[in-house]
């Protein structure tokens, strides 16, 4: 029995049957399409990712859909077909060639080339991966007033919120706003275990769902031995708390917090493995005790509500 036989027989009727409500295409025909899903209420942000990919000549295919998978959302349904791997698997099968999936909040900002490499190359998965990224200090707006009698200020001065100062290559901890697909043998194969881990762990985020599967895809695995993994640059999933890192793909928002846990596998299997990761402590760009002034590009300490100059950043910032 071949590869894909056996990963069809495991997934069983993978991907789910949809009927999208619309869909959204255009551009110019590339070596991979753009793909994302969303519902009514994010229907401005649809239409602003396809112009962003008009502006650029990239294929796109967005899909109006009734619903998310609770994974995506915390208010969605229990419906696996509108599943992230479920989207992404059926855009690889309308398309015929490499997806590059993004949330529909996000916008293209610049000719991603980085991409044409990936599908050029054979990759099968690329993703944003903290452990793989040496600097992933993040940092958030604080209303602070420039000058004495001066209101405060919104989205101009930053504060350290915090990182992830762990180390490595084999194991992944995932932003899954933006994700390449191969439309190979190996991708596939990655999309449908993902779907199951979603369906076995209800209640699961499809961030924490993609970490467990690809961390546990130990050397037993034939995936583990083919899959080709490239990891994205974060300006290519860009969150606003980058507030140094200049955006090819862009978040212009920060996340909402998640409450939800870490999936708790009665086998012991692990979200992550801290014994295949280290701790590291990397240079910061910035001192992690100080106030950051975009406009001005200049660091500042907070001394009794008083803002004190400690000298310029050196730095362009994108807010």
């Amino acid at each position: 029995m071949s590869l894909l036989s056996t990963e069809r027989n495991r997934a069983g009727t993978f991907p789910l049957p949809f009927k999208p409500l619309r869909i959204i295409r255009g551009g110019k025909e590339r070596s991979y399409v753009v793909g994302a899903m969303f519902t009514a209420a994010y229907s401005d942000k649809a239409e602003r990712l396809a112009a962003s990919c008009d502006r650029l000549g990239l294929p796109y295919m967005i899909y109006e859909v009734p619903t998310v998978h609770q994974s995506v959302s915390a208010r969605g349904s229990d419906d696996l077909s509108y599943t992230k791997p479920n989207i992404i698997r059926r855009l690889l099968a309308e398309c015929n060639k490499p997806v590059l999936y993004l949330d529909v909040d996000c916008e293209i900002m610049s000719e991603p080339t980085l991409i044409d490499d990936f599908a050029r190359t054979g990759c099968d998965f690329a993703i944003y991966n903290w452990c793989a990224d040496e600097h992933t200090d993040c940092f958030i707006p604080v209303a602070l007033s420039p000058g004495e009698n001066q209101p405060p200020v919104r989205n101009r001065f930053y504060r350290f919120e915090g990182s992830v100062d762990l180390f490595s290559k084999r194991q992944m901890v995932c932003n899954g706003l933006v994700q390449f697909y191969g439309n190979s043998i190996a991708g596939r194969a990655l999309l449908s275990r993902w779907h199951r881990t979603i369906a076995a762990f209800p209640g699961c985020t499809d961030d924490g769902a993609l970490a467990f599967t690809f961390n546990n895809l130990t050397r037993l695995s034939w995936l583990s031995w083919v899959l080709k993994v490239r990891w994205l640059p974060k300006s290519y999933a860009r969150i606003a708390w980058w507030i140094y890192a200049k955006p090819v793909i862009n978040h212009a928002d920060l996340p909402s917090k998640s409450t939800r846990t870490a999936i708790k596998d009665p086998r012991g299997r692990k979200q992550y493995y801290g014994s295949l990761m280290e701790h590291r402590t990397p240079t910061a760009l910035f001192p992690r005790d100080c106030i950051i002034d975009t406009e001005q590009s200049m660091l500042y300490r907070l001394v009794e509500g008083q803002l004190v100059s400690i000298g310029p950043a050196n730095q362009t910032f994108w807010r």
